[in-house]
């Protein structure tokens, strides 16, 4: 029940009871904000943790402010982001909130949409040439705290590995990418193209095993940070596979805090980002901004934890820092 009042759909009458609080009606009603509502369209429908996070978040911001919420899944397809989109605006909505498709750097729906002036605030990722509101977690300080974790625990040779569901090309991947070659440089260790690669989707094309030599070629990495928590699961596998022990020859690091990164054998050590977070700021944005707060764009950076556990070795540090020698400090 107190959830409800917070929410603003039960209203408390001292000595007379609760009550289900009537939508309020809104003076001059414009077909931009007659209904109150806002549109919401997310990357996969496929129990996708960080869409439903952030699905949450947006709804609470909608209610808490007296706006629904339709929304809609593009499945990581330009094409049905653009439908989407056509659609809700179709449909009157008074914003969107959108999460863009991998590897997109311009997708002309949205281009429309700020050129036509319709609010709209961008999650998880952005575009560099597009000026627009957006929220995302600090991706980059992320990949840099996750990076200079191994480089502490006594790692020279570490390797970033991100999905073949989204290069470089995509912001949320980029900046952990900066993040860690950011660490490197700080820590006076080279940058090596080698130890940076996309791990291959699992298809037909590349059978279970196929890619599991990458983890024991000579000069191969020590230790990896993972874009992902899904992808540092692949690796733990593939580890498994060929025989390497986790963390004792080769220390794993993901991204997200994933429900089951606790539960894994070894525990996961990631990087937690603010999902529900992402959703709720987005929401009041969005809800600023159709009720003419604010002018210039902002972007929202929340800030991400590392979360330690027994993937990373980080109770094998004393061991290894018999065998390694001490680490400079940050030279930045």
């Amino acid at each position: 029940m107190s959830v409800l009042v917070n929410e603003g759909l039960l209203e408390r009458v001292r000595g007379r009871g609760t009550f289900v609080r009537p939508l309020l009606p809104i003076a001059s009603p414009t077909p931009r904000t007659a209904y109150r509502r806002i549109g919401l369209v997310l990357a996969h429908s496929s129990g996708s943790q960080l869409d439903l996070d952030i699905l949450i978040g947006v709804e609470h911001a909608a209610k808490s402010r007296g706006y629904q919420v339709s929304f809609a899944y593009a499945e990581d397809s330009l094409e049905e982001l653009d439908r989407d989109i056509a659609r809700l605006r179709a449909d009157n909505v008074a914003g969107m909130i959108l999460f863009p498709t991998s590897d997109a750097v311009y997708d002309e729906s949205i281009w429309r949409l700020a050129a036509d002036r319709v609010p709209f605030v961008l999650v998880d990722r952005y575009f560099p040439d597009l000026d627009s509101d957006y929220v995302v977690a600090d991706n980059h300080g992320g990949g840099y705290r996750a990076t200079e974790h191994l480089l502490i625990l006594g790692h020279r040779r570490i390797g970033f590995v991100y999905s073949s569901n989204g290069s470089l090309l995509t912001t949320s991947v980029r900046d952990r990418w900066q993040g860690y070659r950011r660490a490197l440089l700080e820590y006076d260790q080279p940058y090596d193209e080698q130890l940076v690669f996309q791990w291959p989707n699992r298809s037909n094309t590349d059978p279970i095993g196929g890619s599991d030599h990458l983890l024991m070629r000579e000069g191969g990495p020590t230790a990896i940070f993972a874009v992902n928590d899904l992808v540092a699961l692949e690796l733990l596998q593939a580890a498994q596979r060929v025989g390497l022990r986790v963390p004792e020859a080769l220390a794993l690091v993901g991204f997200d805090d994933l429900s089951f990164a606790a539960h894994l054998s070894p525990p996961l050590t990631t990087v937690a980002q603010p999902r529900m977070d992402i959703g709720l700021r987005a929401g009041h944005l969005l809800i600023n901004r159709i009720e003419g707060h604010g002018n210039l764009p902002r972007h929202i950076d929340l800030p991400t934890s590392l979360i330690v556990r027994e993937s990373c070795g980080a109770r094998l540090r004393v061991r290894r820092q018999n065998t390694f020698p001490a680490l400079a400090a940050p030279t930045g």
